[in-house]
């Protein structure tokens, strides 16, 4: 598993800590200030004027204006809430210059705010300045014995937050220097090694935190995650569970191995933790939410239900849970409610699919131009999802036999976009259906002289000339060429086993439709392999394969034809 730190485990843990209230995050975030709240001692008019014509601009959303006149005034008058205020604005403005040269008088003037030293800091990180902002930090965790551990986490965070990969480990190292009996640096150090990329070294430093103190919650979530990242799923998986042996009331820690449990795809075991964690947790939307998604996953689609509706009655409804619940109601066959469900999504990162999967239920259940209507009627916000539609809307023809109307279609687009190798992609699909393999053969070879590198281009390609064509050799070199860039496509392994059958090569065919058998369970492979064993003398191991695949693809036109030819 790939773990993503892109917010930061330091971060996340110290939710609700500030590092530096003070400072907004830059130029991005929008300029709203609301005006000054400085009250002041004696200062000249000279101050006062600057300040009030910086008040100005900063309500006018002029922060680039309003910085040179507060950081003007900070200079001149060496106040450090005027400091402090210029230092917000001149960040805003993404004056980094300024901003520092306020910082430094705002520290200088109060030397006991710690606010003060670590805005201080994260400016010395922003200007690239490490040694210095090294120093500082420094000098800021010296000043207050008390709270070390505190401030190291603080500071990492900082680092997390502000630090360039080079600054970062530079800072880090030096932590670990100074403090290296003290758990939190070993932890920072590990963190920053992680959203570096450097997880070889993160593992030297969450080990040495884990000897320091082992049963620290932190370091025992992160650990870990370390060893997957090092490609140790295994050892992390039993570090775990062998520590909720010995604690198995740390439920945050449970958490996190029935995570890892899922990635594994140990599903069993990691729906047994979940469902401990729900005992003690029965309102934690995370494990309720895990519990259904693993349900579904298993076909026990009532117990499914059962979760997902427990997470609906907790305050607004969740779009995620209405289109899941769809799709356990369309499972069980309930069309009419799935279409309900699914038409409550009118926005967002659900809605696209949901009104997909009404298209297809129309389809199916009652006709294909209701499901086209509806296709037409879905309010596409960008290019990204009117494609999505389009092609959606011609698989959805050619899934339901539409062939010529599918063909149309393609090529009514490809009228505009001649080169969209994609559509022709799937209008060759469409023209071996028809019959029109001059079609397939242009198109497929346009596709393939585009990208060589097309596996799917390249084994349609070599089926429609072995099955259409005969020419049995050609079709061999593009199928391997597809096997060699996509060795565990089933479909491609069919192909290279019905070619073989061609070309005579019977046990050689018979291996690889066995292997595309283990892989997909797919009616058009069962009508191959079936064929090919009646044809090597095993007929009734041949008949019992089509049965069984009869069963499941009833309207598998390449196996009811097979099937037919030989009398079943």
């Amino acid at each position: 598993m790939i773990v993503c730190l892109k917010h930061g485990l330091l971060t996340i843990m110290l939710v609700g800590i500030s590092a530096c209230a003070t400072l907004p995050n830059g130029p991005d975030e929008p300029f709203t200030e609301k005006p000054g709240d400085i009250k002041f001692g004696n200062t000249t008019a000279d101050i006062m004027y600057q300040i009030l014509l910086g008040e100005i601009s900063t309500q006018r959303g002029k922060p680039d204006v309003a910085s040179k006149f507060y950081v003007s005034a900070a200079k001149n008058s060496n106040d450090p809430r005027v400091a402090s205020r210029a230092v917000r604005i001149a960040t805003f403005a993404d004056n980094k210059e300024d901003a520092l040269i306020a910082a430094k008088i705002w520290a200088n003037n109060e030397p006991e705010n710690q606010e003060a030293k670590r805005v201080l800091a994260v400016l010395y990180l922003r200007n690239g300045n490490f040694e210095q902002a090294q120093t500082n930090l420094a000098n800021l965790l010296s000043s207050d014995s008390e709270g070390i551990a505190r401030n190291l986490l603080l500071t990492g965070a900082l680092l997390q937050r502000e630090a360039s990969k080079e600054g970062a480990e530079q800072i880090s190292n030096y932590l670990i220097s100074l403090y290296p009996k003290h758990v939190e640096a070993h932890y920072v150090h590990a963190s920053l090694a992680m959203q570096n990329q450097q997880p070889d070294k993160a593992l030297i430093s969450i080990k040495k935190a884990l000897k320091l103190k082992p049963d620290w919650i932190e370091a025992v979530m992160l650990y870990p995650r370390i060893l997957q990242e090092n490609g140790k799923a295994e050892e992390s998986l039993s570090y775990l569970s062998n520590f909720l042996r010995k604690s198995p009331k740390e439920d945050a820690v449970r958490l996190s191995y029935a995570r890892a449990l899922v990635d594994a795809r140990k599903l069993d075991q990691a729906r047994s933790q979940f469902e401990l964690l729900a005992v003690k947790m029965p309102n934690n939307k995370d494990v309720l939410f895990a519990l259904a998604m693993l349900s579904m996953q298993s076909k026990d689609f009532q117990e499914a239900e059962g979760y997902l509706n427990q997470l609906n009655k907790q305050g607004k409804a969740n779009p995620q849970v209405i289109f899941y619940l769809g799709q356990i109601a369309e499972q069980k066959k309930d069309f009419d409610n799935a279409i309900n469900l699914y038409s409550r999504l009118r926005t967002g990162e659900y809605y696209i699919e949901a009104q997909l999967r009404v298209a297809v239920i129309l389809a199916e259940h009652k006709d294909i131009k209701s499901a086209l209507e509806h296709l037409h009627s879905i309010d596409t916000k960008t290019d990204e999802e009117k494609r999505e539609v389009v092609l959606f809307e011609g698989n959805l023809l050619r899934d339901f036999k539409q062939y010529d109307e599918a063909f149309a279609f393609y090529s009514d687009i490809l009228d505009s976009t001649p080169k969209d190798t994609e559509i022709l992609y799937f209008r060759a699909l469409v023209a071996e259906r028809l019959n029109r393999i001059d079609v397939v053969i242009r198109d497929l070879s346009y596709v393939i002289e585009q990208n060589p590198q097309d596996a799917a281009a390249l084994n349609a390609l070599g089926y429609t000339l072995a099955d259409k064509t005969g020419k049995l050799e050609e079709a061999l070199k593009l199928i391997q060429r597809a096997r060699d860039l996509e060795p565990d496509d089933a479909a491609i392994i069919d192909s290279l086993g019905w070619i073989n059958f061609r070309l005579g090569n019977i046990e050689i065919a018979i291996k690889y439709m066995e292997e595309a058998m283990e892989k997909i369970d797919d009616g058009e492979v069962a009508a191959h392999f079936g064929e090919i064993l009646w044809s090597s003398g095993n007929k009734e191991k041949a008949i019992s394969i089509w049965k069984t695949a009869r069963e499941k693809f009833g309207d598998n036109e390449i196996l009811i034809k097979t099937m037919e030819r030989f009398g079943q």
